[in-house]
């Protein structure tokens, strides 16, 4: 170290300039002091002098041989004592050409062993860092401010994917995704179809670093959309009812030759509990309690819509493909009496206490009072094509009618013009149900390119509210003790929907039809639902409370808290 003083020292001078020899290097003052306290004068031990060693050296490019003894605090005191002159090492010299820094290479021996024998770790005497995994690199003068095209975003080792080009919703809907969907219910099918369609499920990766969005695809209709993110599409609410619904069918009846035509009406339940249905050509009753079937008629041409009285019980009104409107005594098994009048087949039937109401292909509704000989007493004219839907309301003041044009028109028991026009639909309207605890609220569904249920004003004829779902709408029916109501459907999957008014929720899905369902009707206590299908088939189901039912659930209220519990521990 000191050497490399010296050397520093002399490097500040000019070149040709001699160097001045008065100059006593620290560690010769330092020899001397010691030297003078302890009264002693140090001899050389060495056979050369270190003078010796520079005499030849230009300045420029000092070093020290590699023979030297250098290696201990002794030999140096030893070699620079008080013999040591100072004249032969500050020998005069010129610099010849300005060069780098002379470079000391020290020949020290290095000990691979502690003193009490523990080995020592190799030396590392790479020029290269050895940086730990993850920290980052120092980067030197030539390099600062530039990196290199392969690091990492974060400056270290670790690869850290781009979390940006992930899309995580759909990773987690493909690791619940199962081999086995068999157990799935309908509606979890459903949804699992239209998140598919929505997200845009493909062969694709699911993890992506800094990957573009994948393209929409153009053919998804907006509609889907829509039902995929509604709050009641393909989730059936369990909390929303606090009862039983059984999911099979409890009753099974075939119903060969079936008339598969959406636009009529083949069903009806009577207040005697008395079903009857139309095949084809002939018509046939089911008593519910004995469970004996009958055949009534077979009648002359296709039987296109029947109806119950509600009071003449025993009399079923039946319209046909030749244009005319027959009422039947069931008891006698006769016609009682045979109206024409229509110019096509008529596929509706409507009746508020002696007044029956048909509506036809043409797409008139004619009205028919039984009482009188001339039974023709009004003709409403408004809608285009075929009426395929007529309902009274529950005080029998307002009609409402549905066709194949799209339309839904209310109607007042006393005029021939229609009170409102409600266009909303885009597809046949066949479902038309009022409500028993709000009389003037409409129900209406449509067919298979509406797939709508909507809610009416009949005052006003503002649209309360709507659902899309998802499938054809062929029947409403509400519940007569609660605000619910079921709904039939038609392709894809062919169910009966429970739903809950006014959040409409869905309460309960009902499959068990291979087929569309063409019909329903209510049984009079309001518990049992029929279904005509497709598949010629006759299901009966249990949806509803009954009135008995609901009053002893209000008189036993253990009993009651009891079902309950017992539901939330299914």
């Amino acid at each position: 170290n000191e050497y490399k003083s010296y050397l520093r020292m002399s490097s500040d001078h000019k070149v040709g300039e001699p160097i001045m020899s008065g100059v006593i290097p620290r560690w010769k003052r330092k020899e001397q002091e010691r030297i003078s306290r302890s009264g002693k004068t140090g001899t050389s031990k060495s056979s050369a002098p270190f003078s010796s060693h520079l005499q030849s050296v230009p300045l420029g490019k000092a070093s020290v041989s590699k023979n030297s003894s250098f290696s201990s605090q002794s030999n140096m005191s030893s070699t620079f004592g008080e013999s040591f002159n100072s004249s032969d090492v500050y020998t005069t010299a010129v610099r010849r050409t300005p060069s780098k820094p002379p470079s000391l290479t020290l020949n020290m021996p290095y000990k691979t062993t502690y003193p009490d024998g523990t080995p020592k770790k190799k030396l590392n005497t790479s020029l290269r860092s050895q940086n730990k995994v993850g920290t980052p690199r120092r980067l030197s003068k030539r390099t600062e401010g530039k990196r290199s095209t392969h690091a990492t975003p974060s400056g270290g080792d670790r690869f850290i994917p781009s979390r940006s080009g992930n899309d995580f919703e759909r990773s987690g809907f493909d690791i619940l995704q199962t081999d086995d969907n068999s157990k799935d219910s309908p509606a979890t099918r459903r949804f699992k179809e239209g998140m598919k369609i929505n997200l845009n499920m493909g062969p694709q990766k699911i993890l992506n670093m800094r990957a573009k969005p994948p393209v929409p695809d153009v053919n998804v209709m907006n509609k889907q959309a829509k039902v995929l993110f509604a709050s009641s599409y393909g989730h059936v609410n369990r909390k929303a009812t606090s009862r039983s619904i059984p999911q099979t069918a409890w009753r099974v009846l075939d119903a060969p030759e079936v008339n598969n035509d959406y636009y009529l009406n083949l069903i009806d339940w009577s207040t005697r509990n008395y079903i009857c249905v139309a095949l084809n050509y002939s018509v046939f009753l089911l008593h519910v309690d004995s469970g004996d079937i009958t055949e009534l008629t077979q009648h002359q041409s296709q039987v296109a819509s029947l109806k119950w009285s509600p009071i003449l019980p025993e009399i079923l009104a039946m319209g046909d493909h030749d244009n005319n409107v027959s009422l039947w005594n069931i008891e006698k098994g006769t016609v009682v009496r045979t109206m024409s009048g229509h110019t096509d087949r008529v596929a509706s039937l409507a009746w508020n206490e002696y007044i029956l109401s048909s509506g036809s292909r043409s797409g008139n509704i004619h009205h028919h009072d039984v009482r009188v000989s001339n039974h023709h007493v009004a003709t409403l004219t408004g809608h285009n094509l075929e009426v395929c839907g007529l309902e009274y309301s529950s005080d029998g003041k307002y009609l409402a009618s549905g066709g194949n044009d799209n339309n839904v028109m209310i109607w007042d028991k006393s005029e021939t013009q229609p009170l409102h026009t409600l266009i909303e639909h885009s597809a046949a309207v066949k479902a038309l149900a009022w409500s028993p605890f709000s009389r003037n609220l409409l129900a209406s569904g449509g067919g298979s390119h509406d797939r709508q249920i909507c809610f009416w004003n009949s005052l006003t004829g503002a649209l309360h509210t709507s659902v899309d779902t998802g499938s054809q709408v062929s029947s409403l029916l509400w519940s007569k003790n609660s605000k619910e109501l079921v709904s039939g459907h038609g392709y894809s999957q062919n169910q009966l929907t429970v739903w809950k008014y006014p959040a409409m929720t869905r309460i309960a899905e009902l499959t068990g039809h291979e087929d569309r369902v063409l019909q329903m009707s209510l049984s009079p206590d309001g518990s049992t639902v029929i279904s005509l299908g497709a598949d010629e088939s006759l299901r009966l189901w249990k949806v509803f409370e009954s009135e008995a039912t609901r009053r002893k659930k209000i008189n036993d209220p253990v009993k009651s808290s009891k079902s309950k519990l017992s539901m939330s521990c299914r």
